[in-house]
């Protein structure tokens, strides 16, 4: 019943709903990469004096095991304070306490009421989040901060894990901005790698054919040379079953298609079209914005398509003012193409004189509703103007001027989100941002949707639009049954073939064989964030 790391006491979980092993899986987990993750012995004696207190405990935990079933009972045995920490079947299952099915084919649910015109549904549990997902012993979100000298409340929900991989909020507050950075954690956990169905098929795309499968080559061919597997259809991949809503039919989708972080054989792939919702349908429905948004900005991007001006509004003007007192102008572009998804991108330039200040940035939203796509791209470029101070200053060798100023003569040599920002803000790049200028201002964008009081029909209506330009809309499931039991958060992973898909290292770019990309010349390195 009671177990000893070093000075640690642990009690819990009673038999049920998870075992030990799991728990004691997500406590290493959070101590970092440099514990082992199995094989572990774990010994160690409590302080003597303290030894009544843990029988009297363990005593108590037992007489109440139902409300321990889910939860483990640390205490310090040097100081005796007592902590308890929300435990969970371990990611990917767990043979004893979540065991979880072989993937195969199964059609989604796809009806979500909601208020009508309203794109989010009710989420009862909401007020649990923070406590559900934020544990500093056992995580998955082992950290919440905020950052309080930026123009907006922002706050970050960082995962446990290897590698810092984190959620964000920008609000107007604190308590949103957190809430926010939590959800976009659960997106993220959920699209990293399998959580409910276990990888089962491996198969080449010759053996399942195109009736049974998404052919990888209608996601954009490679345009440079890289260190990945070349793809060809007798290559035997992992395959995960994703539904085709064009076509009302399961479909196999390349599992490192489906997520991005189980690693990359023949594809490098991003977090790109992922969804969270309070059902699948609401998830699938925002992956597909995300979709709209990133195809928008790239179509615009490598076509350098000259876009028109949208008028600030509302909130967004105290952002205007803000950025003109610290140097930079911030405007607006409408760049709403055929998918018919409003969109908009915000760009800030630099305007003063000091030398090597970053020139310009980036960011896009999109959404039904084209005040909130320029709110999400306001908001995101914002921030990101003010805090690469603070970048620069915890990262001094990614933004020394020398070394991007290589990277700008080198572009194959650019890999991360931080390096094709700050390549296309050195002042030697000012001419690839010229399309842009002199263009007239217009009103915003509409999207002509249907009455609806069902995100069903919402989706249905985007993806008959999509099928008019002959484009497929493909989701993959994600959700993690722990966290759509416990607070009713679903997943989705969408992919479009045929859209320009949002990759980050240059070398990765995959817009080969994407016939609306119809612009020719040099693809320049993009600057989204």
């Amino acid at each position: 019943m009671i177990r000893f790391d070093g000075g640690l006491a642990l009690l819990g979980p009673t038999p049920g709903d998870v075992c030990v092993d799991c728990a004691e899986s997500a406590r290493r987990a959070t101590l970092g990469p440099l514990v082992p993750q199995s094989d572990l012995t774990i010994s160690g004696f409590p302080t003597p004096a303290l030894k009544p207190f843990l029988e009297l405990l363990a005593t108590e935990v037992q007489a109440h095991a139902d409300q321990y079933r889910r939860s483990v009972v640390a205490v310090r045995t040097d100081l005796g304070v007592v902590s308890h920490h929300p435990v969970r079947p371990r990611p990917g299952g767990c043979p004893v306490c979540g065991p979880i099915p072989d993937d195969h084919p199964q059609e989604p649910v796809l009806t979500a009421p909601v208020e009508p015109g309203q794109l989010r549904g009710a989420n009862s549990r909401s007020g649990n989040l923070r406590a559900e997902l934020f544990d500093l012993k056992h995580g998955p979100v082992s950290g919440v901060f905020r950052t309080g000298h930026l123009p907006l409340a922002v706050a970050s929900a960082e995962l446990v894990g290897a590698s810092v991989e984190a959620g964000y909020g920008r609000t107007v507050n604190f308590e949103e901005a957190e809430q926010v950075a939590l959800y976009e954690a659960v997106e993220r956990y959920n699209g990293m790698r399998p959580r409910r169905t276990r990888t089962v098929l491996e198969a080449s795309f010759t053996e399942l054919g195109p009736d049974r499968a998404l052919d990888p080559t209608r996601l954009g061919e490679y345009d440079a040379e890289n260190h990945l597997t070349p793809y060809s259809p007798d290559l035997r991949i992992r395959w995960v079953h994703g539904w085709s809503y064009t076509h009302g039919k399961s479909v196999a989708v390349p599992e490192e298609v489906a997520y991005w972080a189980v690693g990359s054989r023949f594809i490098a792939e991003t977090s790109n079209g992922c969804g969270l919702g309070n059902s699948l349908t609401e998830a699938v429905l925002h992956g597909l914005f995300e979709v709209a948004e990133r195809d928008a900005f790239l179509m615009a991007w490598y076509g350098r398509t000259p876009l028109p001006r949208l008028p600030a509004h509302g909130t967004v003007l105290h952002l205007v003012d803000r950025l003109e007192s610290i140097g930079y102008e911030l405007t607006f572009f409408n760049a709403t193409n055929d998918i018919g998804i409003p969109t908009v991108i915000g760009v800030a330039r630099y305007q003063g004189s000091v030398p090597d200040t970053p020139q310009i940035f980036y960011a896009a939203g999109a959404h039904p509703d084209p005040r909130r796509a320029m709110f999400s791209a306001a908001v995101e470029v914002a921030v990101d103007v003010e805090s690469i101070v603070d970048r620069e200053a915890a990262e001094p060798q990614t933004y020394h001027r020398d070394r991007l100023r290589r990277l700008l003569a080198e572009p194959n040599l650019i890999r991360t989100m931080a390096e094709h920002v700050a390549v296309n803000a050195l002042p030697e790049a000012a001419d690839r941002h010229d399309f842009l200028l002199g263009q007239p201002e217009v009103e915003p964008p509409s999207a002509d949707l249907p009455v609806f009081d069902n995100l069903k029909t919402l989706l249905d209506h985007y993806v008959d639009r999509l099928r008019t330009l002959d484009l497929e809309v493909i989701a993959v499931d994600q959700s993690d049954p722990v966290i759509a039991e416990r607070l009713g958060l679903f997943s989705a992973k969408v992919i479009v073939p045929g859209t320009l898909p949002m990759t980050f290292g240059h070398i990765y770019r995959r817009t080969r064989g994407l016939s609306r990309l119809r612009a020719n010349g040099p693809r320049l390195p993009h600057p989204f964030p």
